[in-house]
């Protein structure tokens, strides 16, 4: 049975970090799917962001940055974009802004292939410590832009 995710800012505060980050996701792809109706429209523009963030990563660590353009866009990657920057992630937000151009400027033979410029940039994002604690922190200084009504 699916049900639909709710919390308010004291579940968020007395969470640790692995449930804050587990209960903030769950409604973030709640809204992202729109599985009840509603979407992320609805919440903060950090929700959308943090799901942003989120895409780009599984994506970069399954199949790299080409990977991640031809499954959602030049829009999330911006929204990416946004979000990185939101917390604070500074070397992800250059990696994810160099890997905007390469796709903005690629040409059409690598539609449909990989590019091999998003190379570096995968490594580069590989080899980058991880963005989660930065992630984390913004989260609880900022608990009021995760719920949603």
């Amino acid at each position: 049975m699916i049900r639909k995710v709710k919390y308010g800012i004291s579940e968020l505060k007395n969470s640790n970090d692995q449930e804050l980050i587990e209960l903030v996701f769950e409604k973030a792809s709640e809204l992202y799917f729109e599985t009840f109706g509603e979407s992320l429209e609805k919440a903060d523009g950090a929700m959308a962001d943090y799901f942003a963030i989120w895409k780009l990563d599984a994506d970069v660590k399954n199949g790299g940055f080409d990977q991640f353009f031809l499954n959602n866009g030049i829009e999330s990657g911006h929204k990416a974009l946004d979000g990185f920057s939101r917390i604070g992630a500074i070397k992800f937000m250059e990696l994810t802004q160099k890997a905007i151009v390469i796709f903005e400027n690629q040409n059409s033979e690598f539609e449909n292939k990989r590019n091999p410029d998003f190379d570096i940039l995968d490594d580069e994002y590989h080899d980058s410590e991880s963005w989660e604690e930065l992630q984390i922190e913004y989260i609880r200084g900022n608990y009021d832009k995760f719920v949603v009504e």
